[in-house]
């Protein structure tokens, strides 16, 4: 094989010495040479001759081409001929792939370097694809064509908030060639601190196993805390554990007593595999348990146990013996541990038996090794018994300090089989070695391994032998695929000087020609010590330093003009074993398997030592005229590798041990392509980031002359304080709370300190005293903190403010200081609530105005001071859901269906702004990049059929309205961003499959959207959303034109026959106007002379029974209204729609959005598609806002730079607001007042009495025993008697009591509960549906933050597709609602003299402030539960379920 652009060497010798040749050498394609060369060549030498590289324009790795070699003697007399097959090889580099990390967490950024090379390291300057793959397979992302600097590619890639979890694919592709790496996406948290366990990998067994254990924090203090040892003792197949605590200060030591257990695997001693079955292994894991903050890390270990102290291995031996030649070889000595042989062990002396076999001795069975008899009864220690007949030779040698002792025997004639056996102490082994090719002529060559390692540019002396006479002899040396040199020698010995073009890797053949013709050749594979022509190194100006300091960078390279790729990331544990950095010995591997042979040869063989084999490992095909032998089999390599272990620890114990768990997630600080430019030194100044830690730099380095270089030494830098503070503090609380400012004080100096730490005097909140919870002046307190230690101290604090609260807290010594803020978000009491009133402002002719008024007045349960309001104005329809594509509904997106939230609208607004003309670059940027997220995002809900469903494979099966859903954004979103194809075919391909006979799709999946997939007219609406996916492109109507035409004739009889939803007409109505159908006409003449149809706008009546009130119309509403719109466009009657319209863009949230998906993007779409009023050319409104005829509010003022800004005031609130709204000039736009405001929660606990406007019966209890921990218990059911059965998807917004948060596998998933969510403050429960029947959810919370005083919380329950079918319970800690700030704080707090609440308290009722309440004592349901508390924890659940019967809530009442 050749590759592109290199030379085609050749080496050409004629054996016959008495002729000179004119040898003429071409390559051939298609009857066409290709290249050619000829030259003179005396008899009996040896010369190269070099072929010019193959025309680009001429490669082709798909045909073969034809070297053709031809040699004339005098008069033009050809003397030989020959020709043989070439191919291309295409692998003419390697691209390497570097991420800044191996592990990420979801949201965060990849970054990607692509960095190819020739194989010689300089740059390959080639366009280059990169592409994303996500676990599954998808293609998510590609960039095609890239352009490179000096063979470097950079990009970035933007995971999403909810991507697939597990490995990603980056794959590369330059000229056809792939390469691809792997990174894994998971929840992760970055480790506090490190845990490491120093031990021996290896271990004699009746020793005493000795080690040490460290714990220190990422920037190398010490840990202080608990430590927990296990010893997993594994031995054939058992497992006995120990455990052991201590305490540790920063490190510890540690001692185990290995059990002797040999005397269960006795039956195993006779075998000869018996260390192969009977391994032994210590696995130690250690667990670290901080005392400050209770964080617990881990690490493991695994120690190999070994029964003998020494071990043997034989080295430097050839694979195959020649008889009548000298077979050399080493016998290494070691101990088991690789420390020196001692002066005793060298007083010792080891034993060997040679035995010489001149015939074969196989083993009978079908073993698959294959062994000699004489080893059956080899058993050890000592030497094995030898058979009569079988002639033997001992040596007995001394043992040098090396442990190295030489092995030079003489072989007989006939020999066939090689065997030495070694012994040595409790140790033995056995090499074994056999003839591979036995020459007709009984001559042979031979070339001895050199004992000293070769290095570039140092001279080689290799010894030869041979049983014949010669004068010379001829020699080749390849390496990477190329013929580099060639020659002749004297036949003792051969000198050579490995050139720089050796490494890693070169074969050298010799050969002769004996007399009669015959070749006779040997190989040697060297190794050749491979380094990089370039380099790089990285320096900081200092090694230590505070965060926030300025630091300097500096990079130095070898040459100017280079580019450094730099990469600087955080050390965490082992970080260095989970990196995707580019290593120098990543890089001198690949360059080193351009030197592996070009040979075919299967897996698990070794190639004969015949003189074609001598040359075919060397990846030589040769032509000759000579007696060219060939041996027809190849040997399975057992006989001579694995009998060479047979022995104890032969192998040296070269092998590394298998590594202990990773558990670390190194984070990036910086990633960085440098040009040096002109010079070869670059510094960068850089700002040290706030965490406390070490950072690691490593960098890679590329130039045009020297290539590819590697940093030797990462350059580190520690990132620490030696005194700071860290403060524990919520994101958020309740107004009527009282938080304490948790603060823990560091010292790591040498000495202790007296610490002033001090709280800042602020408006927003005052201080509390420590008895009375009266206000204090008190900010100020002194501790004494250890050396090497931290200190706790709690600061009681009341917030008189809604909003944010910002707190500042200062600790000052006579050495050092330290200062720390936070902000806390302090939040109304009560349910959070809004209302948007939206006004439609319209001037077709300038010099007019319009006013309008709008009121509203706030509800009499209004939380005083929870008000507020806002008003807006933009002059695009449009506009507001533009500026809120981040969020345009006030509700999760957790599955499937929801995800696309952040998918389809963006879709709508691109083409609107596209349709319109009224695009801009950042908008358009904005909205695409919120597609690939999305579609990212919902790819991992793909399931392996190609369908879509509400949580992807862990559903009983796809969705079919969820399936079509995705299907038509995706097909929508093709002009914008990169949908693969097999994505959208596997999709269609399955959704076809869910049609029936009659051309009506069905759901084989879970209902999730009721109205839609529900109901008497179910198959109609169903049918007609799957038609409006199949219609969306032109290629799959055609491929399924007979689908496509069944579904549209089942719409047309229905639409035939009458359809009673409106709902599903709705729908069908616009289907069948996409399929150009003529009942569309039909369908939207029913539709207008519906009932429920007033003047162009939609007032269907339907039953309000078990809605909550709202302002804004029913999801199914606004989806009905915005199909019906889409129909008027689609069937051009545009003028009819402009009441619908404006009606649609009155019904949207302050966000932009509606209340649930599938009515916003509907809506949206409907909205995008119809330009009646879209156009901004003639636009100059001034919009006046007043509360009084004299009192201006607002002025906004649209014109044509403007209009599509979203521009909003906030404006003040009293009981009730009223605002005149005037509008001058000319254009259109949409004013909007947005109201907020929290609702009392009194009356909503546990059960409420009014059913009238509930769609769920909801209760909450909560049990409230223990400090730390709280078990919430909820049981919901649907209400009977309601217009449906069943829900679609429910979610439940679980509020959390102020200080707590949702205990890790706090609520369990199973088939109702499908997904939780833990955004602050709340846990969000993902309900296939609800029914009548009562479902149970338990959850347990975990208090991460000190919190007295503690308010209610509140539970929500509704439809996520009619979001007025709701339920609302709030739930409360009565204890903790009148707890005492000393009843919490105890020792914490010194003024409390140790008051502390205890669970005896909690249970008995004699906590500080708490009043049982009356029903509690009074009922013996509750009295047992207590009673269970006390007797024993672990009935705890029990209880809970006996009480949460029917029977007992109606008790509870």
């Amino acid at each position: 094989m050749f590759q592109p652009g290199a030379s085609i060497p050749l080496s050409i010798t004629i054996l016959n010495k008495d002729v000179e040749v004119q040898v003429i050498a071409e390559i051939v394609n298609s009857n066409q040479t290709l290249v050619s060369k000829e030259s003179k060549i005396q008899g009996g030498s040896t010369q190269l001759l070099v072929l010019s590289p193959i025309p680009d324009s001429e490669l082709n790795s798909l045909f073969p081409y034809m070297l053709v070699v031809k040699g004339y003697g005098g008069r033009d007399q050809m003397l030989f001929a020959n020709s043989t097959v070439l191919y291309l090889n295409p692998r003419m580099f390697s691209t390497f792939i570097q991420t800044d990390k191996a592990n990420y967490k979801p949201g965060q950024i990849v970054k990607i370097r692509a960095v190819s090379i020739h194989p010689d390291g300089k740059p390959y300057k080639s366009k280059i694809d990169i592409i994303i793959k996500d676990p599954k397979g998808n293609m998510i992302q590609q960039w095609l064509s890239l352009d490179n600097v000096l063979g470097v590619a950079s990009k970035e890639f933007q995971l999403s908030e909810n991507p697939s979890f597990g490995n990603w694919t980056i794959a590369t592709s330059v000229n056809n060639v792939v390469s691809q790496k792997k990174f894994s996406v998971d929840h992760h948290v970055l480790p506090k601190f490190e845990v490491q366990i120093k031990t021996p990998s290896v271990h004699h067994r009746v020793d005493v196993l000795l080690g040490t254990v460290t714990a220190k924090y990422i920037y190398g203090k010490p840990v202080q805390g608990q430590m927990n040892i296990t010893y997993l003792h594994r031995f054939n197949g058992t497992d006995v554990r120990y455990d052991t605590h201590k305490q540790i200060d920063g490190s510890t030591d540690f001692s185990f007593d290995v059990p002797d257990h040999r005397n269960m695997s006795e039956q195993s001693n006779d075998s000869v595999f018996e260390d192969d079955v009977d391994d032994e292994f210590i696995t130690i894991m250690v667990h670290v348990t901080e005392s400050l903050t209770g964080l617990t890390y881990h690490s493991t270990v695994d120690v190999t146990v070994v029964k003998r102290r020494y071990n043997l291995a034989f080295h430097g031996y050839s694979s195959y013996i020649k008889p009548s030649l000298n077979f050399t070889a080493e016998l290494k000595i070691s101990t088991y541990n690789k420390r020196p042989l001692t002066g005793e062990d060298q007083q010792k002396t080891v034993t060997l038996l040679v035995i010489q076999q001149s015939s074969w001795s196989w083993v009978p069975d079908n073993s698959e090794f294959i062994l000699p008899r004489v080893l059956l009864n080899f058993t050890r220690p000592g030497l094995p018994p030898v058979p009569d007949g079988v002639p033997v030779q001992k040596l007995v040698l001394t043992v040098p300090a090396d442990g190295l002792i030489p092995i030079n025997i003489k072989l007989s004639d006939e020999v066939k089989i090689l065997t030495i056996y070694a012994s040595f102490e409790d140790s033995s082994n056995v090499l074994q070695v056999c003839t591979g090719y036995r020459s007709l002529s009984q001559f042979y060559l031979q070339i001895q391994k050199p004992r000293a390692a070769l290095q570039v540019d140092v001279p080689l002396q290799l010894m030869l032998q041979s049983n014949l006479t010669l004068t010379e002899i001829h020699y080749l040396v390849m390496s990477r695929g190329q013929l580099l040199s060639s020659g002749t020698s004297k036949p003792s010995s051969l000198t050579l000087t490995p050139q720089k073009s050796w490494a890693p890797f070169a074969c050298i053949v010799v050969y002769c020609v004996t007399s009669d013709g015959e070749i006779v050749s040997d190989a040697l594979h060297v190794p050749i010590k491979q380094v990089l022509q370039n380099n790089v190194s990285l320096s900081w100006s200092v090694d230590r330093v505070r965060p926030a300091d300025v630091v300097s960078l500096k990079v130095s390279v070898a040459e100017p003009m280079s580019l450094v790729g730099i990469l600087v990331v955080d050390k965490t544990p082992n970080s260095l074993n989970t990196h995707n950095d580019i290593t120098k010995e990543m890089v001198l591997e690949e360059m080193a398997s351009y030197s592996m042979n070009n040979t075919d040869v299967p897996a698990g063989s070794v190639i004969m030592d015949d003189p074609y084999s001598a040359f075919e490992t060397a990846g030589l095909v040769i032509l000759t005229d000579a007696k060219f032998e060939r041996m027809g089999e190849q040997m399975s390599p057992e006989l001579m590798e694995e009998i060479q272990f047979l022995g104890n620890e032969g192998n040296d114990m070269d092998e590394e041990q298998k590594p202990g768990e990773h558990r670390d997630f190194p984070e990036t600080w910086l990633w960085l392509d440098i040009n040096t430019g002109d010079s070869t030194t670059v510094e960068v100044p850089v700002t040290v980031p706030d965490s406390v830690t070490s950072w690691v730099a490593t960098a890679f380095v590329m130039s045009a002359d020297l290539g590819i270089g590697i940093i030797d030494a990462p350059a580190k830098l520690t990132v620490f304080q030696q005194f700071y503070m860290c403060l524990n503090l919520p994101a958020s609380i309740i107004r009527g709370e009282l938080l304490f400012v948790d603060v823990t004080v560091f010292n790591y100096l040498d000495w202790a300190l007296e610490v002033v730490v001090t709280v800042a005097q602020s408006d927003f909140f005052e201080f509390v005293l420590w008895d009375n919870d009266e206000i204090s002046m008190t900010n100020t307190r002194q501790v004494s903190v250890g050396r090497q230690n931290g200190t706790s101290l709690l600061f009681p604090i009341r917030p008189l403010v809604l909003g944010e609260i910002d707190i500042s807290v200062k600790a000052l010594t006579s050495v050092a200081s330290d200062v720390v803020r936070r902000t806390v978000q302090v939040k109304p009491e009560g349910l959070e609530q809004s209302f948007s009133k939206t006004v439609f402002l319209e001037l077709v002719d300038s010099g007019k105005s319009i006013s309008r008024d709008i009121a509203f007045t706030f509800p009499a349960a209004v939380v005083k001071g929870s008000q507020r309001a806002q008003v807006t104005a933009v002059g695009d329809t449009l506009g507001p859901s533009i500026m809120g594509l981040e969020s345009l509904i006030q509700m999760p997106y957790g599955c499937g269906e929801q995800n696309m939230i952040h998918f389809a609208p963006n879709i709508y607004v691109a083409q609107y702004l596209n349709a319109s003309r009224q695009a801009n670059h950042d908008t358009l940027t904005k909205a695409t990049s919120y597609m690939i997220k999305g579609y990212q995002q919902e790819l991992s809900y793909q399931r392996l059929d190609g369908s879509f469903s509400a949580f992807g494979d862990s559903d009983a099966s796809g969705s079919t309205w969820l399936t079509a859903f995705v299907l038509k954004c995706f097909l929508q979103a093709r002009p914008f961003v990169f949908i693969e194809g097999s994505v959208l075919s596997r999709s269609v391909a399955w959704l076809v499959t869910q049609q029936g006979v009659d051309g009506a799709f069905s759901e084989p999946g879970r209902v999730i959207h009721t109205e839609l997939q529900g109901g008497l007219d179910g198959p109609v609406s169903l049918t007609a959303y799957v038609l409006m996916a199949l219609l969306e492109d032109g290629s799959y109507k055609n491929i399924y034109a007979s689908q496509v035409a069944k579904a549209v004739v089942f719409l047309e009889i229905k639409v035939a026959l009458g359809i009673s939803s409106n709902y599903s007409l709705c729908l069908a109505t616009y289907a069948l106007a996409l399929a150009n159908s003529k009942s569309a006409v039909q369908a939207m003449k029913q539709l207008m002379d519906l009932e429920g149809m007033k003047d162009g706008l939609p007032s269907w009546s339907s039953s309000d029974m078990g809605l909550s009130e709202s302002w804004q119309p029913r999801s199914t509403h606004i989806e009905m209204a915005a199909y019906l719109l889409l129909s008027i466009q689609k069937l051009s009657m545009v003028e009819d729609g402009f009441a619908l319209l404006k009606w649609l863009s009155q019904q949207r949230n302050h966000l932009g959005g509606y209340a649930s998906t599938q009515d916003t993007v509907v809506a949206l779409q409907s909205l995008s598609q119809y330009k009646a009023c879209c156009g901004s050319e003639h636009i100059d409104l001034y919009i006046t806002v007043n509360t009084a005829p004299t009192t201006t509010v607002a002025n906004f003022h649209i014109d044509n730079t403007n209009y599509l800004l979203y521009q909003s005031r906030d404006i003040e609130t009293r009981s009730e607001i009223f605002l005149n709204v005037t509008a001058k000039g000319q254009g259109f736009a949409l004013f909007q007042m947005n109201v907020f405001y929290n609702l009392a929660s009194t009356g909503l606990a546990r059960r409420q009495i009014d059913t009238t406007q509930k769609t769920f019966d909801l209760h909450v209890e909560l049990f409230d025993v223990d400090m730390y921990y709280v078990h919430l218990y909820i049981c919901t059911r649907l209400l009977e008697g309601l217009s449906i059965n069943q829900t679609g998807m429910t979610l439940m917004e679980v509020g959390l009591l102020s200080g707590f948060e949702l205990a890790q596998k706090g609520i369990k998933t199973n088939d109702v509960v499908r997904k939780v969510e833990t955004p602050p403050g709340k846990a969000i429960l993902y309900l296939d549906s609800v029914t009548t029947e009562e479902i149970c959810v338990e959850a347990t919370l975990f208090m991460a933050f000190k919190v007295v005083k503690v308010q209610d919380a509140t539970v929500v329950i509704y439809d996520y597709y009619e979001p007025r079918r709701r339920t609302v319970r709030t739930y409360t800690s009565y204890w903790r609602d009148n707890m005492e700030v000393c009843s919490f704080c105890g020792k914490a707090c010194p003024q409390c003299d140790g008051q502390e609440v205890s669970e005896a308290d909690i249970v008995s009722g004699s906590v500080p402030g708490y009043v049982f309440p009356h029903s509690l004592h009074h009922h013996a349901v509750y009295g047992a539960f207590f009673l269970l508390v006390i007797i024993a924890c672990g009935l705890l659940a029990y209880g809970v379920k006996y009480l949460y019967t029917k029977r007992s809530l109606a008790n509870t009442e």
